[in-house]
């Protein structure tokens, strides 16, 4: 049994404009805000896959920066092949889920490569009209065969019990956009909460929040307002969700958002200030120029012979 759908050389456009993408999002929803919204909503939520994750207190750390890299590497290929949101997402799902049942080995850097491989591969067969060649996945130096990469396909289907279908918070955002009142509402709301998405899927586990708690965080750190705890009850109580926790849960998930936010930003800061630092050595004048380097030698030869103790 193979794997892998019919590679005839099409490719999808590289568009991966946040805007594009949210107006995509308006347009697939809009024919169901106006009919029986909340009870759409409410059984997708039922409809959520919730995992109950365990601890893992050995190489934590250990896993969590390797995940971090094949987040980091699944986004960058989100770019690079013109991948939709809903594609990136599902494969981090795919990872995640997982890790949370079968183990990677210490040491063995090129298995996480390889699984990550794997999960965007699966990923893009469900979502993409024209997944790209198998031969065409490479994690930074690392280049498996088409063969070894349906063999790990295999591998995740089975740990996954072939469960693929999975909501994922985009599908929400439209509805709490509307939902939710903020005094100022940007125009650019749900690209900037698609932006948080994934700057979050970095730093959390998927398997510890549903789609809809991410979605609804997001959108909260979309508007730029400040959500304090009494701002944030109002604004969530306009939807029903499974279990009280869940509303501390959005709020978890916010913070977190607001922090990967801050973190980017002083990133960004640090680059910029180095690149500035750069750009301004570089335009020092050539001491050469107010040197007269001749000179300089003379007068050094000079001093020498006045010391010489033979002079």
């Amino acid at each position: 049994m193979e794997l892998f759908c019919p590679e005839d050389g099409n490719r999808l456009a590289f568009s991966d404009e946040d805007d594009d993408e949210a107006n995509e999002l308006i347009s697939s929803n809009s024919s169901f805000l106006s009919q029986a919204e909340d009870e759409y909503i409410e059984t997708l939520v039922s409809k959520e896959n919730t995992f109950s994750s365990p601890t893992h207190s050995s190489s934590g750390d250990r896993l969590h920066s390797e995940r971090f890299e094949s987040v980091r590497w699944i986004v960058k290929m989100k770019s690079c092949f013109g991948f939709s949101s809903q594609t990136a997402y599902l494969a981090v799902t795919y990872l995640d889920r997982f890790l949370l049942r079968r183990a990677i080995d210490e040491g063995k850097i090129w298995a996480m490569k390889l699984l990550s491989i794997a999960c965007l591969s699966l990923a893009a067969k469900m979502e993409e009209c024209t997944p790209p060649f198998l031969s065409e996945y490479r994690f930074e130096g690392y280049r498996f065969s088409s063969k070894v990469i349906q063999r790990m396909e295999l591998l995740v289907l089975d740990a996954l019990e072939w469960r693929l279908n999975s909501v994922t918070p985009f599908t929400y955002l439209s509805y709490f956009a509307s939902k939710f009142h903020f005094e100022n509402c940007s125009r650019n709301l749900l690209p900037i909460a698609i932006r948080f998405i994934f700057m979050v899927v970095k730093a959390m586990n998927l398997i510890d929040y549903r789609p809809s708690t991410i979605a609804a965080a997001a959108i909260l750190a979309a508007s730029g307002e400040e959500s304090t705890k009494k701002l944030f009850e109002s604004n969530t109580s306009v939807f029903s969700l499974p279990e009280p926790s869940e509303r501390e849960h959005v709020f978890t998930c916010y913070n977190a958002m607001i922090r990967e936010s801050q973190k980017e930003k002083t990133i960004s800061q640090k680059v910029l200030f180095s690149l500035e630092i750069s750009s301004n050595c570089a335009n020092l004048p050539n001491l050469n120029e107010f040197i007269d380097i001749n000179n300089l030698s003379a007068t050094s030869n000079k001093k020498k012979r006045v010391q010489s103790p033979h002079g």
